[in-house]
């Protein structure tokens, strides 16, 4: 059942565990879209907007994949072609864009 965001009373601490749960679980896999297609990371996904300040913080922390479900929450890419595939420039990207919408 997947929870709707007036039933999460923590969002942090849900994002946290769900992130954690996805990186044990992914840290030696090279597919992409098999890092993408973890339930925890589809959890992620599910809980939408609120959780876009938390992946951007994670995403400072540490350049994990998270351009995916940044990109399927808030329907957008800033980073530009030539960098895709390039994860310390794809985490500059989005994090820049975080910063100019004041979510970090």
């Amino acid at each position: 059942m997947t929870l709707k965001l007036a039933d999460q009373p923590n969002l942090k601490n849900q994002f946290h565990a769900l992130a954690r749960e996805w990186k044990e679980a992914c840290a030696f896999l090279s597919s992409t879209s098999a890092m993408v297609a973890h339930p925890a990371y589809q959890a992620i996904i599910e809980l939408g907007q609120p959780v876009v300040p938390r992946l951007l913080e994670d995403l400072a922390k540490e350049p994990v994949h998270w351009f995916e479900a940044l990109k399927a929450i808030t329907g957008e890419d800033p980073v530009a072609p030539k960098d895709w595939g390039n994860i310390p420039a794809m985490a500059s990207a989005w994090l820049a864009w975080g910063r100019s919408r004041k979510l970090l």
